[in-house]
């Protein structure tokens, strides 16, 4: 008797009946499938999984090379044992993964890079993939720094179909070709340790960007000889990071920013300092937008980044919602040189002068909502001898405390604000730490303050913490 054949009853793994005929109904299932929708699905996987499906039959080998998104990431293929931790096949990936494509409908393209790469490869990778296909939203992440080549960044610039543009680098120099850049499709930009180096021309930089809603940069440098104009009139929202402190005085960057022709909804400043002018290229654009500006103390900080923040803040004088942390940047001089903030119903400060503080109010007529994370120490005799600013007859109707820690200051500015405040309906304090809410000190500040004489009917007096 033959081993293996029908008459033993003994079959091979490879002539089961069973699993050949399952693995055959799968395959059918799958190609009843549309084209387009195989496509779809192979295209929202990693590519490298993509890839892997060419192992199903060999109706599948090539299939994946029809997806429209390459999502590469050198992490998939780290390998501890080997050497160069699987940094080769990577390579030999990308480059296998680029030649195959070339051919097809490729509209995103990501490549993540954690381990360092040699430099003339990752600008070949970007040049190929730019100038062989019609991206849509590109994606480049990488831990290491770099420089675009001269075909790298003419291809970038060139890359017009451009819906999504997202770079994050340790540090990367890219060449603008041209001071005149169009993008007409492009609708977010987000940029990190980018700078953008002028070329054979000279002037200001014109970003010509007729869709773009969001304008994101952070640790990013313009060195362009006059400055950026940004002309984005569905531009609704613009954030901009400086959390990286200069290394010198001449680390710090003059070149200003302005921008043009916005609807902004909300604007985001944060950082150590303002390097950069950024300007507003009319009033009516910062009209009830939402402006964040959060500042980190840098003790090295220069006058002249000061003069910036401040001109910052004086640009929102039609501004609806303001967070501005780290006012030590107003002083009481300077405070009196602020416009009225005739839009502003909601005003959120950090650690607060109260001479600051009194000036924001009486420049904030239609101000309802009030919340700040501290009150220096003052003299009380200032609130004796000031005018009651008009929101607290007619319109501040909630004042939170943050950081509250039971100081005699914090008790005699939150019996000012309760006897001034008419339309109050609600006044909370948020305690520095949970130990104080059983504390002595809390109990004498509450007994203190519910005993004090209010200027309105009824309002909610609330205590809780962090």
């Amino acid at each position: 008797m033959e081993f293996g054949s029908a008459a033993s009853g003994f079959r091979s793994p490879k002539e089961n009946p069973h699993k050949k005929h399952k693995a055959n109904e799968v395959e059918d299932l799958t190609d009843k499938l549309p084209e387009l929708l195989i496509t779809h699905i192979l295209s929202l996987l990693p590519t490298k999984d993509a890839v892997r499906t060419s192992v199903l039959s060999r109706r599948w080998m090539y299939r994946w090379v029809s997806i429209t998104k390459l999502d590469l990431d050198d992490c998939r293929f780290y390998i501890p044992k080997r050497k160069t931790g699987g940094i080769q096949h990577f390579k030999n990936f990308v480059n296998r993964t680029l030649l195959l494509t070339k051919g097809s409908r490729v509209e995103s393209f990501s490549l993540v890079m954690t381990n360092k790469i040699d430099i003339s490869l990752l600008n070949t990778w970007i040049s190929c993939i730019l100038m062989q296909q019609k991206i849509k939203n590109l994606r480049i992440h990488s831990k290491c720094g770099w420089t675009f080549s001269t075909l790298a960044f003419q291809s970038l610039f060139n890359s017009i179909f451009l819906e999504e543009l997202d770079l994050k680098m340790l540090s990367c120099d890219i060449e603008v070709p041209t001071m005149d850049v169009y993008f007409g499709y492009l609708k977010f930009i987000k940029l990190n340790g980018i700078a953008f180096i002028e070329g054979s021309s000279y002037g200001y930089l014109k970003l010509s960007l007729p869709l773009l809603k969001k304008f994101e940069t952070i640790n990013c440098d313009w060195l362009c000889a006059e400055g950026v104009y940004v002309k984005a009139p569905l531009l609704e929202n613009i954030c901009i990071v400086q959390d990286r402190l200069p290394l010198s005085d001449d680390d710090e960057r003059s070149c200003e920013i302005k921008f043009f022709d916005c609807h902004l909804k909300e604007f985001t400043y944060r950082g150590y300092a303002i390097s950069q002018p950024l300007i507003l290229s009319d009033a009516l654009i910062a009209k009830n937008v939402r402006a964040n500006l959060i500042l980190s103390k840098w003790e090295d900080g220069n006058s002249e980044a000061g003069l910036c923040e401040f001109a910052l803040l004086n640009q929102f004088n039609q501004a609806e919602s303001i967070n501005f942390d780290l006012s030590e940047v107003l002083t009481q001089p300077n405070v009196a040189f602020l416009p009225q903030f005739s839009m502003l119903i909601h005003l959120e400060l950090g650690l607060t002068l109260c001479e600051v503080l009194l000036g924001l109010l009486h420049r904030s007529p239609f101000l309802k909502t009030l919340s700040f994370k501290g009150i220096s120490k003052f003299d009380q005799e200032l609130l004796n001898s000031t005018v009651v600013p008009d929101c607290l007859a007619s319109a501040l109707q909630v004042v939170k405390f943050e950081g509250v820690n039971g100081y005699e200051h914090e008790l005699c500015l939150a019996k000012f604000l309760m006897e001034k405040g008419i339309t109050l309906e609600r006044m909370s304090f948020v305690l520095a730490n949970q130990a104080l809410g059983k504390s002595m000190i809390i109990e004498e500040f509450k007994e203190k303050l519910f005993s004090f004489k209010k200027g309105f009917s009824f309002a909610i007096v609330e205590f809780s913490y962090n």
